[in-house]
């Protein structure tokens, strides 16, 4: 019989299993896709562990959902040496490397782009906790760049032209890689995406005062 410390152990290393495990299934078959049964069977637990140590398997989510990843970018970011400019490409390559790398995915970016296209209860968390912060920062970010003489629609506007570049490549890899089908995600590729992206967004914003009413 394993002593109190033994069990309590034990209930600990199975949280982290089922996390793990839900982490790998939430990303590769969305919410909805997902079944306690296969999250249990990767877990090497019990199907009745989920509601012991999460209640359900929307608790579960919320519980996988964790955006370390995201605040650790910015936080990064913010203590890099560089001026704003030469921030907004380490973000954005930052960025990219974490949505896209094949060698090292980010479940949570997977999930997070599986709840964007099919969205459950959990996108409220997701948009509040990881989608919301990281709009506010690069914000903040391209506030620095074209000076505070943007007004907020324009820069809102250029905060989502940002972001809708980067998103294209991870949304739609299965049609660039049938257009392209020697496309290949690593981290040259994605550096030169990354840098090329940068560029033109750099551009748009040098150029964002001479707009009439700017």
């Amino acid at each position: 019989m394993m002593t109190e410390e033994q069990t309590k152990t034990a209930s600990k290393h199975t949280r982290t299993r089922l996390l793990a495990a839900a982490r790998e299934v939430f990303s590769q078959h969305g919410f909805q896709g997902a079944t306690v049964r296969e999250i249990c069977r990767r877990a090497g637990a019990n199907v009745a562990a989920v509601n012991y140590h999460f209640g359900s398997k929307d608790g579960l989510l919320a519980e996988a959902l964790n955006f370390a990843s995201l605040a650790a970018l910015q936080k990064a970011n913010v203590n890099a040496d560089e001026c704003p400019r030469m921030r907004l490409r380490l973000f954005i390559r930052d960025f990219m490397l974490m949505l896209l790398d094949e060698k090292n995915p980010s479940s949570q970016c997977q999930i997070m782009a599986r709840e964007l296209a099919d969205p459950t209860p959990a996108l409220d968390k997701i948009v509040r906790e990881g989608i919301a912060p990281l709009h506010e920062f690069l914000g903040d970010l391209v506030r620095e760049i074209a000076g505070d003489k943007i007004s907020k629609i324009e820069l809102r506007r250029c905060v989502h032209s940002i972001f809708g570049q980067c998103l294209f490549y991870r949304h739609s890899q299965p049609v660039l890689q049938r257009l392209h089908p020697r496309l290949r995600y690593d981290r040259k590729e994605i550096e030169a995406i990354a840098e090329h992206i940068a560029d033109f967004s750099l551009a748009g914003l040098k150029h964002l005062d001479r707009k009439p009413g700017y």
